[in-house]
């Protein structure tokens, strides 16, 4: 995590920036937002990775009840699909400077590590650290196609961009295509076929390659 890019969901000033929390510093600058409702610190591993253990150090009570969590894609709502490893307890309000660790268990690789408070209030964390593996996404290479849409769609499946829809393609067999249409109700559509109809706003991607002969980054295809 060290010197990766990072955000906050608004800053409190310059001195507090987001970059402060992964600067190797446990003793320095806080990274800090402003008051507002759920506040939340971003980091962007720049890859995919296992994550074994994040580290968090405190800065007094703004830290307290914070959630610390990883997620495979960035996504403004902190609710979706970010796997929670851990909670800041409540002591936190005693004294800054804490430093506890927290483990993690999930599924499938993150590019994401996201500490948030789910009140009205700031948030603010002196160092975030990151112990993890990398990893390289086997996956399949699609062929897209504008304003096409699957016409043996198998299942439905709630999304929130062709990534994240392309990556449960991926985990779900047999799926040999899926269709993406961010307003579309549910948006992301798999299926074991791979033929499309016309239908404007929906973007297809049909598998063309075996997923077992390939390595790559799916973030790569889906844009």
């Amino acid at each position: 995590m060290l010197g990766k890019p990072t955000r906050l969901s608004s800053n409190h000033s310059a001195r507090y920036q987001s970059g402060n929390a992964n600067d190797g510093n446990r003793s320095g600058e806080s990274a800090a937002s402003q008051y507002q409702l759920h506040p939340y610190w971003q980091g962007d591993l720049q890859g995919f990775y296992t994550v074994h253990n994040i580290t968090v150090t405190s800065y007094y009570r703004h830290t307290s009840y914070a959630y610390i969590g990883v997620s495979s894609v960035d996504v403004d709502c902190l609710d979706d699909d970010v796997t929670w490893c851990g909670q800041w307890p409540a002591y936190a309000m005693l004294k800054g400077g804490i430093t506890l660790t927290f483990n993690c268990s999930h599924e499938q690789p993150v590019r994401f590590v996201r500490v948030w408070r789910n009140i009205k209030d700031y948030l603010a964390v002196r160092e975030v650290e990151v112990e993890g593996t990398p990893r390289s996404k086997n996956a399949a290479k699609y062929d897209k196609s504008l304003n096409k849409k699957l016409t043996t769609p198998a299942t439905s499946v709630k999304a929130i961009s062709a990534t994240d829809c392309g990556i449960k393609c991926h985990k779900t067999q047999p799926c040999l295509g899926f269709s993406f249409n961010p307003s579309g109700d549910p948006p992301c559509l798999l299926s074991p076929s791979t033929a499309t109809t016309t239908a404007t706003g929906w973007v297809s991607y049909a598998i063309s390659t075996c997923s077992h002969n390939i390595t790559c980054d799916l973030t790569d295809q889906f844009n």
